[in-house]
């Protein structure tokens, strides 16, 4: 039993500036969602019409598409893309075929991260929904769906460059980033189409926006799995004012 615990203790001390940052970012998103809580509240009770206060309250409101969750979710997503980019360039530095294999699939990973960030501000998927318009009759069940279907198209064809991927990523950090892109995807196309099945059950407004508001919860939870996942890859320390960066490589996953 003092093994595992001593092995424990020594991976929490090497990575003292990781889990700073981490309650940091756990604690922005907590603040994120506070002030969505608030805003839904403060729309109930003052009930504006127009102006700055009604510009403000859409803004702090997770259910709507352009809020402060939403750029939230991207930076994190820019965190994230900047994390592998160090990554990628860390294991770089010893040049061996595995760790050419897994410094290609860092750089893979730091373009979807960035192009996941950038579909989170200019809402790149929304565009989908005219494809699918374009392509189904609009008296079909199907054209409900809106952006769902190409999205849907779209993962399953990046599978075919992400599988090999994450085959050559480091075991745990591997298993932490497919778990939150996991995440973040069923939250964004499971939760997308319970809205939609809600839009044509007639449900009132509140609770379609309850569920956006859950859809962007999620979301920045499977981001901020991705971060934890990419972060198990390197080791940081701050001593006497140096900052010192290491990639774990297999280490990470607990492999030899």
């Amino acid at each position: 039993m003092s093994g595992p615990v001593r092995r424990r203790r020594t991976i929490v001390a090497a990575n003292p500036v990781l889990y700073t940052i981490g309650k940091v970012l756990v604690l922005g998103c907590a603040v994120v969602m506070v002030l969505h809580v608030v805003a839904v509240i403060g729309r109930a009770l003052i009930r504006p019409d127009s102006g700055p206060l009604l510009e403000v309250l859409a803004l702090l409101n997770a259910g709507q598409e352009r809020s402060l969750a939403a750029w939230w979710t991207a930076a994190l997503l820019i965190g994230a893309a900047l994390a592998a980019a160090v990554v990628a360039k860390l294991s770089t530095q010893t040049q061996t075929s595995g760790r050419s294999r897994e410094a290609l699939s860092w750089t893979v990973l730091t373009v979807v991260f960035a192009m996941l960030s950038l579909d989170e501000v200019v809402s790149l998927h929304e565009r989908g929904a005219s494809w699918t318009a374009a392509a189904i009759d609009a008296g079909s069940p199907l054209a409900l769906l809106g952006w769902i279907i190409p999205a849907t198209a779209v993962l399953v064809l990046s599978l075919v460059v992400l599988v090999p991927v994450f085959r050559a990523l480091p075991r745990r950090p591997r298993t932490y980033i497919i778990a939150g892109l996991g995440t973040s995807i069923t939250a964004a196309l499971g939760l997308e189409f319970v809205n939609v099945l809600l839009v044509n059950a007639g449900t009132e407004l509140r609770w379609r926006h309850i569920v956006m508001a859950a859809e962007e919860a999620i979301e920045m939870l499977g981001v901020l799995i991705i971060l934890a996942g990419t972060s198990m890859a390197l080791r940081i320390t701050y001593v006497d004012g140096t900052l010192t960066l290491k990639y774990l490589g297999r280490e990470a996953g607990g492999e030899s």
